[in-house]
């Protein structure tokens, strides 16, 4: 049972961790969000990462995503990969990253399963390629275990291109994010359609990259039949502040602009897909509205999936999500008028 610092309101679904409940970080970001920001940086100190996005005058720029990091000498950017080297920014190469990968037999539990027509394929695979860094800071990441490494094992690309034989039906990008590896995850996609040419390329990415970044990892997608699956978190600013230490406003743009491109080319299979996770008590009916009429107020048709949560990271004092909250955003989504939607993870529903 946790409680409000704030109202002192007592509920299974406040956690502690966070100090607040969703109605008060809502209504009083100025006070809750500096609290809660604590509990971020407490978290990124435990595997020494940057508590915020470096932004020295001096510092070399990286504009892979949407936190424009200005990196000083000697020091990280906010990704924890992208560092300056004597006046060089350095991280991952077209041909070398930290990052890990294994064949998963299709048809998996992809996000986007319910829609996705490589994940019908029976007798195939897919080459699931996980990147272990990551530019938010989700309280609840399910993979946050990636940090442990702290970026030491590096492979080389033609080690992960070895898993494209005539089995390999597409190839998913995931992690951490994706998104601070493009030039690596780019250029092993177009190496691997050179090797396959039926191969379809899909991300799941947090959707902060630079938009011109985003773009190009979408044109793979769209060239093999391949999808882009965004992870929207909240949709208050403050509430994905509060859980990903971002107001996600640029998010929202770049998933606005994403679709209008991906949407005038290509309709089927769909190349975009959006999912939420179902956080008990702070992605609540008011945040699953404003998602909701957002992704309609763009193109109805664009699939949905809402994810059950399981209490991960240090965001371990909440629930699993009900299937009364389950129902209730499956319901949102019809009254927005969402044509495609799914609930995934249901075996956690409590």
């Amino acid at each position: 049972m946790g409680r409000c610092n704030l109202c002192g309101k007592n509920s299974l679904e406040i956690s502690d961790t966070i100090g607040f409940c969703a109605n008060c970080i809502r209504k009083h970001p100025e006070e809750t969000l500096p609290i809660i920001e604590q509990a971020h940086r407490k978290s990124r100190r435990l595997f020494n990462l940057p508590e915020d996005s470096p932004q020295t005058e001096n510092g070399i720029p990286c504009n892979l995503c949407i936190r424009r990091c200005r990196i000083p000498d000697g020091r990280r950017g906010y990704c924890g990969l992208w560092s300056n080297l004597n006046g060089s920014l350095v991280g991952a190469t077209r041909h070398s990253a930290p990052v890990s990968w294994y064949l998963d037999p299709l048809p998996t539990n992809c996000v986007a399963g319910f829609t996705c027509t490589g994940n019908r394929i029976r007798g195939a695979y897919n080459l699931a390629v996980f990147y272990e860094a990551c530019n938010l800071n989700c309280l609840y990441c399910q993979n946050w275990h990636y940090r442990r490494t702290n970026l030491k094992r590096v492979s080389h690309t033609k080690e992960v291109l070895k898993f494209i034989t005539h089995k390999t039906a597409c190839i998913c990008y995931f992690g951490g994010d994706p998104g601070p590896f493009a030039p690596h995850a780019i250029h092993i996609s177009k190496e691997a359609i050179k090797l396959k040419d039926n191969i379809m390329i899909c991300w799941e990415t947090n959707g902060a990259e630079n938009f011109n970044v985003l773009k190009e990892m979408a044109q793979l997608s769209l060239q093999t039949g391949g999808i882009v699956k965004i992870d929207i978190k909240a949709f208050s600013p403050a509430i994905y502040r509060a859980l990903c230490h971002i107001p996600g406003d640029e998010i929202y743009e770049n998933l606005k602009r994403l679709a209008s491109y991906l949407l005038e080319k290509r309709e089927s299979p769909p190349p975009l897909l959006v999912s939420t996770l179902l956080v008990p008590g702070y992605v609540d009916e008011e945040e699953l509205y404003g998602i909701a009429n957002f992704i309609a107020s763009i193109n109805p048709e664009i699939p949905w999936a809402l994810l059950a949560f399981h209490p991960h990271f240090i965001l371990t004092d909440l629930p699993t999500t009900s299937k009364t909250h389950a129902q209730k955003a499956l319901k949102i989504a019809k009254e927005a008028g969402l044509k495609q939607v799914n609930i995934g993870n249901v075996h956690l529903l409590r």
